[in-house]
């Protein structure tokens, strides 16, 4: 029983040095912070202006093409959105094996829909709060994003 308990022990805190220290969940937070802070306003622009490539060096092509569907639905509707991101707050970060990332944020964007052709703003909502969930791969000095989806 004793050998039980020894080994279930040494199992724990060996699994307990597995996972990023305390450290550097912080430094991981503070560095996916920083390049959603920069890729977050690329993103509004791509969508303003229908050009992916401000995309590419942060977000991987399956993601791109996510948002090109997207841009693809609205113009198919006569409408384009024109996002200006304003603020994120990084919820929570699960890191793992050193490169990859599920994180959560709420994220204020001020949101107009304009119709295509004649630019008349058909909707606006300032300050408009969203729930997102990612998932991210480190790819060098930066978090490139996989997947982007708003929560319901």
């Amino acid at each position: 029983m004793r050998q039980a308990v020894a080994a279930l022990t040494l199992a724990l805190l060996v699994a307990a040095g597995c996972g990023p220290s305390t450290e550097r969940q912080e430094v991981n937070r503070d560095e996916i912070k920083a390049d959603l802070e920069v890729y977050l306003p690329l993103l509004g622009e791509a969508y303003a202006t229908g050009n992916l490539e401000l995309l590419r060096e942060w977000a991987v092509e399956k993601e791109m093409s996510r948002v090109m569907k997207r841009l693809d639905d609205l113009s198919s509707q006569g409408r384009r959105l024109v996002p200006t991101f304003r603020q994120i707050t990084i919820e929570d970060v699960n890191v793992w094996n050193y490169s990859n990332a599920f994180v959560t944020t709420v994220e204020v964007w001020d949101l107009q829909i304009l119709a295509v052709g004649t630019e008349e703003v058909l909707a606006e909502e300032l300050g408009q709060s969203n729930r997102v969930k990612y998932q991210l791969k480190r790819n060098e000095d930066r978090w490139r994003v996989l997947f982007r989806t708003i929560q319901d």
